[in-house]
C-alpha cells in the first residue's frame, strides 16, 4: 500500500510538471517534427576526451551566413527538445544559428553531475568544439530556464566575452531563496529512489546541495559582461518571484526584467509569444 502511494504521489507531480507537451516530448517524435518543418539540423556528439562522458548537441539552422549563435539550456530534468518550438521557428532561424544541449546525465548526454559549476565547465568545453562555434561566430546569446538559468550565468563568467546576451527564465539564482521542497526530501529515501526513473532521480540529486553551490557562486556573476535579460512569473511555486531582485543586486551588466502577474514557472511554454519577441529583440 505504502508503494502504491507513492507511485500515486510520483505520477501527480510528473503530471504537474509536464503540463506542456514539449516538456515530454519524446526524442523520436522531436526529430519528426523537425524533419516535417524542413529545418536543417545536425547533432553533435562531443568528448573532451575520449574516456569521459558524451554530451549531445543538436543545431538548427546553422548555415556559414550566420553569425549569431543562441543556445538552449534545459531546466531538471529536461532535453534539447523541450526548447523544439524555438529550435524550429522560422523567424529565429532568419537571425540565429540555434543550438540546444542535453545536460549531462540528461537525453544523450551521459554522466550525470550534480553540480552548476561543472556542468557549466563541462557544457562550455564541450560547445568550443561544435564546428558552429569554430567557425567564428561574432555574437552568442544563451538562454536558461530553472536550473538551467544558473548553469547558463556561470557559462557566461567563465568566458565573459564570448557572450552578448544571457536569457534567464524562472532562473534559480538567490541562493537564500533556495530551499528543498518536501518532495526533494521524499524522492531522496532508497524507497522513492527505486521508483523514480533515472532522470528524475539524476534532477532531484541535482536539487538537494543547489543552495550550497550557488552561495558559493555569488561572487562570480559580477564577472557576467552580457547583457542580462530576467523573466519571472510572480505565481511561481518552484523558483522564488524575489531572484529578479538578487540578480539586480549582484550582477554588474546591464539587467532587464520582466516580472510577469498571475504566471507560474513555465515561461518557455506559456509565454513562448514574449520571449520570442525578446530573442528578436535582443538580437542586434
Amino acid at each position: 500500500m505504502k508503494r502504491l502511494n507513492l507511485s500515486l504521489l510520483l505520477l501527480l507531480f510528473i503530471s504537474y510538471c509536464s503540463s506542456y507537451e514539449e516538456m515530454n516530448l519524446e526524442e523520436d517524435k522531436a526529430f519528426r517534427k523537425l524533419k516535417e518543418s524542413d529545418t536543417f539540423y545536425q547533432e553533435h556528439f562531443i568528448q573532451n576526451k575520449k574516456e569521459e562522458a558524451v554530451v549531445h548537441w543538436i543545431s538548427t539552422g546553422c548555415k556559414p551566413d550566420k553569425s549569431k549563435v543562441l543556445i538552449f539550456i534545459h531546466g531538471s530534468p529536461g532535453s534539447w527538445s523541450n526548447y523544439l518550438r524555438y529550435l524550429k521557428d522560422p523567424e529565429l532561424l532568419k537571425i540565429y544559428c540555434m543550438l540546444g544541449v542535453d545536460r549531462p546525465g540528461f537525453g544523450k548526454s551521459s554522466g550525470a553531475i550534480a553540480d552548476v559549476n561543472l556542468q557549466a565547465e563541462k557544457i562550455l568545453n564541450t560547445m568550443t568544439k561544435l564546428p558552429e562555434i569554430q567557425r567564428g561566430i561574432k555574437s552568442i546569446s544563451i538562454l536558461g530556464h530553472s536550473y538551467g538559468g544558473p548553469v547558463a550565468a556561470r557559462m557566461a563568467t567563465l568566458y565573459p566575452e564570448k557572450f552578448q546576451f544571457l536569457f534567464l527564465l524562472a532562473a534559480a539564482m538567490d541562493p537564500e531563496a533556495e530551499e528543498i521542497k518536501w518532495y526533494n526530501k521524499i524522492a531522496d529515501t532508497w524507497i522513492v529512489g527505486w521508483i523514480l526513473p533515472e532522470e528524475w532521480a539524476y534532477s532531484n540529486s541535482e536539487m538537494l546541495p543547489l543552495k550550497k553551490q550557488l552561495k558559493s557562486l555569488v561572487p562570480e556573476w559580477k564577472t557576467i559582461k552580457a547583457k542580462t535579460i530576467v523573466v519571472q512569473g510572480e505565481e511561481d511555486t518552484l523558483v522564488d518571484p524575489k531572484n529578479p531582485e538578487f540578480v539586480r543586486k549582484y550582477f554588474s551588466t546591464e539587467v532587464k526584467t520582466y516580472l510577469l502577474p498571475k504566471e507560474g514557472h513555465f515561461l518557455p511554454w506559456k509565454n513562448y509569444d514574449l520571449i520570442h519577441k525578446l530573442l528578436i529583440e535582443f538580437s542586434e
